[in-house]
């Protein structure tokens, strides 16, 4: 069995203005487990445990998916928390740009997902970069005042392909791994 989820690439240039802002948010203090840069994605559509057999299948559904969907532009801006800021669990940064394009196709994705079985999600997608999760609530309220502060602008970037990854976790946390590149129409 492997663990999957279907992702947007986040730029390495991208992923260092976001490391920089954590580093900044760190000596703020609080318990939160941060997500290391190298290992930031947009994940579009979590598939949880699958057999191996079916990631050519999956990887098929999703290439069906985004068939006639042209390379679009995504930006990094905004920040908050999930589910809220009294109980935040989530640091989260937003996602602008052609995220109208971005929503329309985790949606074709998770519809063409259910014809192999997957449950559709009970929430709508709410397109965010994971920044950290919260360990404990004790002491974080000044982060998370910063966070509601943040003024954090990526430079805007090209989303070309969707990937169909693999997650194993560890004891220093999930590494990724790409199994299948989908590239967007070139038309």
């Amino acid at each position: 069995m492997i663990r999957t989820f279907i992702a947007v690439a986040i730029p390495e240039t991208v992923r260092q203005q976001i490391g920089k802002l954590q580093t900044e948010l760190k000596t703020i203090g609080g318990k939160v487990r941060w997500v290391k840069p190298d290992s930031m994605h947009l994940t579009l559509k979590f598939l949880g445990e699958v057999p191996e057999g079916d990631i050519e299948k999956i990887g098929n559904q999703v290439q069906q998916a985004i068939e006639s969907v042209e390379p679009f532009a995504l930006q990094i801006v905004g920040s908050g928390c999930f589910p809220n800021s009294k109980r935040p669990r989530v640091l989260w940064l937003g996602i602008s740009g052609q995220a109208d394009v971005l929503k329309k196709l985790a949606e074709r994705i998770e519809a063409n997902l259910v014809k192999l079985g997957f449950r559709r999600e009970r929430r709508e997608f709410t397109p965010h970069l994971t920044l950290g999760r919260v360990k404990s609530i004790s002491g974080i309220a000044p982060l998370i005042e910063k966070m509601g502060l943040l003024d954090f602008d990526s430079e805007p970037f090209e989303v070309r392909e969707i990937l169909v990854m693999k997650s194993d976790l560890k004891p220093t946390g999930a590494e990724y791994s790409v199994l299948r590149k989908i590239p967007l129409s070139s038309n």
